[in-house]
């Protein structure tokens, strides 16, 4: 699962690298015209390389969490992964206003090279020493969690159960009985 993360988060890195080049114009200057430059950027590779990340993600959840309970984590991921979403938009409007720029005459993108170099390729490098601590170092078939355990009653319910077999059982002694 370690190394998924790591992969996809260096192809996150690159395609916004490329991003870089293209507010740089460093693409106009060897002669590759824009449109080309943007086929290899954030826009286009990043939500691709995204859903190759949220796979490992969803699989390292389906093992991590009891039987019986899978759609409920699947929607409380989906809702903290939407959360997520809506967050980083705002905290991304307002690192665009605080590094002072502007998409509306007179614009003012002197800033931008330096906020995508820091939002989109160094941020995210910060959460691989992470990796060591979240996320097992496993395969993606690899067994996390033993289900036997998983399959016995819980000590609540399991007493109920038992005491209302004892009671039937009781009936049913009683009923021979007479």
């Amino acid at each position: 699962f370690r190394k998924l993360f790591w992969v996809t988060t260096l192809m996150q890195v690159l395609a916004s690298a490329f991003d870089l080049l293209i507010i740089n114009r460093y693409n106009v200057a060897w002669g590759i015209p824009d449109k080309w430059f943007y086929m290899f950027g954030d826009a286009i590779i990043g939500p691709a390389v995204m859903m190759f990340a949220f796979m490992p993600a969803i699989v390292l959840t389906s093992k991590l969490v009891p039987k019986g309970l899978e759609s409920t984590t699947y929607a409380l991921l989906a809702g903290f992964q939407n959360f997520g979403g809506v967050v980083s938009s705002q905290v991304g409007i307002w690192a665009t206003g605080a590094a002072g720029i502007e998409t509306e005459e007179p614009c003012n993108f002197d800033n931008l090279a330096w906020l995508v170099g820091i939002c989109h390729c160094i941020l995210p490098l910060f959460a691989i020493p992470l990796t060591f601590v979240l996320i097992p170092d496993l395969l993606m078939s690899d067994k996390i969690i033993d289900d036997e355990h998983l399959n016995e009653e819980p000590t609540l319910a399991g007493e109920a159960v038992a005491l209302v077999k004892d009671e039937g059982e009781g009936k049913d002694a009683k009923a021979k009985d007479q």
